[in-house]
């Protein structure tokens, strides 16, 4: 899951991002491997190093700065609009390296008088970013438990991890 051909989805469809002319490097690559929660870049490779995609080209970012938060905060031509083919399509081999637990979130007021530095994982699923909800307090892991939960919520936690 940390290497391959990049796609992203918009408007409930995937498609492929490209590049032609630009420079598809390490700081285009770093924002995909840090959204998906994947380490460093080993590689950034342009012109379909993973084969070329199909249907939708989404992306045509350029002149990424490498500290966007996602890869569609780089500059780019307007989603689906771009100057290149399939055959340009963009791959990363990332170093699979990344913090799965995250130490240092703090607990809203409403937990107590002081907030108290917790601990955040995702256990039981079929991989680093999914499964329950469990976090670290006074050196014990629980369950997170909220009858509100929603998809905003699991955003929060994904982020938190690492996992996009």
């Amino acid at each position: 899951r940390c290497a391959g051909r990049v796609e992203v989805k918009h408007e409930g469809q995937w498609g492929t991002v490209c590049s032609y002319d630009f420079d598809w490097g390490v700081p285009a690559a770093s924002v995909v491997c840090r959204q998906l929660g994947c380490g460093t870049v080993a590689r950034a490779s342009p012109y379909t190093p993973f084969g070329s995609g199909t249907g939708r080209i989404w992306l045509h970012p350029f002149f990424c700065r490498g500290t966007e938060s996602v890869l569609h905060n780089c500059p780019h031509f307007g989603w689906g609009q771009h100057f290149c083919g399939h055959k340009t399509d963009v791959g990363v081999t990332c170093s699979g390296k990344r913090l799965c637990e995250h130490v240092g979130a703090q607990l809203p007021d409403y937990w107590g008088s002081q907030p108290n530095a917790v601990a955040l994982r995702l256990v039981n699923g079929a991989g680093p970013c999914e499964g329950r909800v469990e976090m670290k307090l006074m050196g014990q892991w629980g369950t997170v438990s909220d009858d509100t939960w929603d998809m905003e919520d699991a955003e929060v936690v994904c982020q938190h991890l690492g996992c996009g």
